[in-house]
């Protein structure tokens, strides 16, 4: 099939995208409403979804009786040709991912994986071999990556000639489902550093003894040059005053500090949609937003404490332990007294039905 490839032709062309949702992604509420605004909202980045396909056909038609001018289609290869990029955003259903992903960009399209991209590396990196072997632009990311609090901490962090630690927080329902965007925001931060050759991630540990609700802590090793390693602390507790902050501690000549605001005017335009319009971008384009080198270790900085509270007591994990490890995707044999409760967690699949999505894309 021909790759398509969006052309603006006018100053009104819309960039269309085709969607695989399901309950607890972002496109049913947050993104959904400004790319194809209901009564109560603007348009604010110029993708519409045209197309959507769900595991649930319910969920499907609930979708496309919401939006105005989507499409519900039998099969999501049906989108191909169709669309200008593609959104996988069933969180629940984690562990298809690179088979939900696979005809989307053996076709080239741009795509956006959501969080937290895999449940194991190998999947990660399957995903990624895919898209560079058919020269097809992929991301997954959190909003938290694209606030100016984490630009210009990284601004300043570039110009401290030590990088001695880090602390810093976010607001989080559990680790699997929100306590991801304190790690990926972190990575954001550091992110030139570690291409720099100070901060390449060597090590994590889940220190507190419940990943499943707030108050967790998490320790993060770094590599530091030629000087011993520097070790960050991401606190994740609830209702705190920031949606995320860190403090990156230097020498003498200071330290470098950022914060995400708990109540900030205009939330939804400084923080998601920052993010949608780089995702546009990428639509575009097709230029990737990072590296997808960046893509893996953030990978690995939401794995690796998974692997440390589940098998090592909350010791800390080495990336080399990943290998051949796969975190179970959410289901009731990571729930423990009914938690966590929160967006992955609340409508799950069964086996069958995941393995009746795995013959239905074998055909």
């Amino acid at each position: 099939m021909t790759k398509r490839r969006f052309t603006r032709r006018s100053v009104n062309d819309l960039l269309k995208v085709g969607v695989i949702t399901g309950a607890g992604g972002h496109c049913g509420g947050v993104w959904g409403e400004k790319l194809n605004p209901t009564a109560d909202n603007i348009r604010t980045t110029g993708m519409v979804m045209t197309q959507v396909w769900s595991i649930h056909a319910d969920w499907s038609k609930q979708f496309a009786e919401k939006f105005d001018g989507v499409e519900v289609v039998d099969d999501p290869r049906d989108m191909i040709g169709e669309i200008d990029g593609f959104f996988l955003d069933d969180i629940t259903a984690i562990s298809l991912y690179p088979i939900l992903v696979r005809p989307f960009l053996e076709a080239g399209i741009p795509t956006l994986v959501n969080r937290p991209f895999a449940t194991s590396m190998a999947k990660g990196r399957q995903m990624v071999e895919m898209a560079e072997a058919h020269g097809a632009a992929i991301t997954t990311f959190s909003t938290w990556e694209f606030c100016e609090a984490a630009a210009d901490v990284r601004a300043k962090v570039a110009e401290m000639p030590a990088i001695n630690g880090y602390v810093g927080h976010n607001s989080m329902s559990d680790f699997y489902t929100h306590g991801i965007h304190g790690a990926w925001f972190s990575h954001a931060v550091l992110r030139d550093e570690m291409a720099r050759g100070r901060g390449r991630l060597t090590g994590a540990a889940y220190h507190s003894p419940n990943w499943r609700v707030p108050g967790g802590l998490i320790v993060y090793e770094h590599e530091n040059g030629d000087r011993p390693p520097y070790y960050g602390a991401l606190n994740e507790p609830a209702g705190a005053d920031g949606q995320a902050y860190i403090r990156v501690f230097g020498d003498h000549s200071g330290d470098a500090e950022g914060k995400i605001p708990g109540r900030p005017g205009y939330f939804m335009y400084n923080t998601w949609n920052a993010g949608q319009l780089a995702l546009q971008e990428m639509f575009e384009t097709g230029v990737p937003i990072q590296p997808h080198d960046e893509l893996i270790t953030k990978l690995e900085m939401f794995l690796l404490p998974f692997y440390s509270v589940l098998e090592k007591g909350g010791n800390m994990a080495r990336p080399e332990e990943l290998d051949s490890w796969e975190l179970p995707r959410p289901s009731e044999e990571l729930m423990l007294d009914r938690h966590p409760t929160d967006s992955a967690f609340r409508d799950l699949y069964t086996d069958a039905e995941l393995e009746a999505v795995e013959k239905l894309f074998e055909g």
